[in-house]
């Protein structure tokens, strides 16, 4: 039976160590209906490991990734930085499931420049000065 080889892994993992969330492998099957999981072939699930696990070629001179702790919640950062190298269709697609111009985010670029425009001037006074 084809489905049961995903099954299978996930009952094993569950058991062996129940406080892991598991690969992302793991993860995107779990969000399939159950039917669909299953019905990959252990070839499939291994080509698939395979795919996923594949660490990118290429490093960014910039890659920045932090957790701040805020108030209750925890916020991540990312900050990734290098030379493009996406196509214009898969950008053209991002730019429309990313927008830039939503609520939040022009609520935090108006907090960066808020931050930033005092340290600026406080630099540039500190520099004048000498001290």
């Amino acid at each position: 039976m084809p489905g049961a080889a995903w099954s299978t892994r996930t009952a094993a993992r569950d058991q062996t160590a129940p406080g892991l969330r598991g690969t992302l492998q793991d993860r995107i099957l779990a969000r399939m209906d159950r039917d669909v999981a299953n019905s990959f072939t252990e070839a499939q699930l291994l080509e698939l490991e395979r795919v996923l696990g594949a660490p990118s070629s290429r490093r960014l001179p910039i890659d920045i990734r932090l957790t701040v702790p805020f108030m209750r919640w925890r916020i991540f950062l990312t900050i990734l930085a290098g030379t493009e190298h996406r196509s214009a269709e898969r950008l053209k697609e991002e730019r429309a499931r990313h927008a830039l111009c939503t609520i939040t985010n022009v609520c935090f670029f108006v907090f960066l420049v808020v931050l930033f425009i005092p340290t600026f001037i406080g630099l540039v006074h500190i520099f004048a000065i000498g001290h």
